[in-house]
């Protein structure tokens, strides 16, 4: 049977694509808000949802909807997209394509090295005016601030697995299936431009995050991220890269929170000299990742996949 959308126009499988990802957002949401109830004994689920803690039980219950809300905009929306467009998943997204260890060492330390350029892109976004029209994205981020710093303070093992796994775990597979193996691929396989595909899945990145401050940063993040899965040709490196970015500013919270670490080095600033040989090292990485790449036609696999699949359904045929 013929995946229905595969010879759909690109501009219309994207916007079933968002839709679908908003029903399956709202959908988990909604089963999150009904379920922490009974789960975590929450009285007031409504107000958990919208931020408001009053206890480590209710940040708990937030944890909870977070990762189902996530599970559903940013797993589930890539593997059934994928379904509706090829009939499978795995080889769609680019997670049946292995990574050598090389690249994984190499993504790592360009993401490290890279942190203290990303807040010099915060600091000049914070020096940009925001419109009084958006005025709303401001509170939106203040709130989301103070909504992290609840997360993140804590002091037990429990929690910092916790904590990890909904903050850095789920975001990475989940947000790099969507945006680098659903988007960024789509993009790719239609033959945009390869700059401007790594831009425009960057840009929607930051978006969806609505952290207007950090808009930059974000951007300049999901670029890099879609950078690697192009030169890689696999959605295993930017899982990876990914998840060492968002663990990384957990872990430093923690050992800040349990006295391990006297200062906190997530609210911390690099000086200029600091920023700008790390900067250059990590123009190093991308230089040895450029001479290491591995670059598929994607357009081209795809085209082959679609080939080798009608002669599949053909064969069925003559045999029936």
């Amino acid at each position: 049977m013929t995946p229905p959308f595969r010879n759909f126009p690109l501009a219309f499988r994207f916007a079933f694509m968002f839709l679908l990802f908003l029903v399956n957002l709202g959908v988990m949401s909604f089963v999150g808000v009904w379920c922490i109830g009974p789960l975590f004994g929450v009285e007031n689920a409504m107000q958990v949802a919208s931020g408001v803690f009053t206890s480590r039980a209710d940040i708990n219950a937030f944890l909870f909807i977070q990762a189902l809300s996530s599970i559903g905009g940013f797993i589930l929306t890539p593997m059934m997209f994928s379904v509706l467009e090829t009939g499978e998943f795995k080889r769609h997204l680019r997670l049946n394509i292995p990574v050598s260890l090389r690249m994984i060492f190499l993504g790592i330390a360009a993401i490290l090295l890279v942190q203290f350029f990303i807040e010099m892109l915060v600091k000049l976004n914070g020096m940009i005016p925001l419109p009084q029209s958006l005025a709303f994205l401001k509170e939106q981020e203040e709130k989301m601030s103070s909504v992290i710093k609840a997360l993140l303070d804590f002091k037990s093992i429990g929690e910092f697995i916790a904590v990890s796994f909904v903050v850095a775990v789920i975001p990475a597979v989940g947000e790099e299936m969507f945006f680098r193996g659903l988007i960024l691929g789509n993009l790719l396989k239609n033959r945009v431009n390869v700059v401007v595909s790594i831009l425009i899945s960057a840009l929607l990145f930051a978006v969806v995050h609505m952290e207007y401050e950090n808009t930059l940063a974000i951007w300049a993040l999901g670029g890099l991220l879609g950078y690697l899965y192009y030169v890689s040709g696999s959605l295993w490196l930017p899982i990876v890269v990914h998840f060492v970015n968002n663990f990384l500013q957990v872990l430093l919270k923690y050992l800040h929170n349990i006295g391990a670490v006297s200062t906190d080095l997530t609210e911390t600033s690099a000086p200029l000299y600091v920023t700008l040989i790390t900067s250059l090292l990590f123009v190093g990485c991308l230089y040895i990742f450029h001479q290491w790449r591995n670059t598929p036609d994607f357009a081209l696999e795809e085209s082959e996949l679609d080939d080798s699949d009608e002669m599949e359904s053909s064969d069925e045929e003559e045999q029936s």
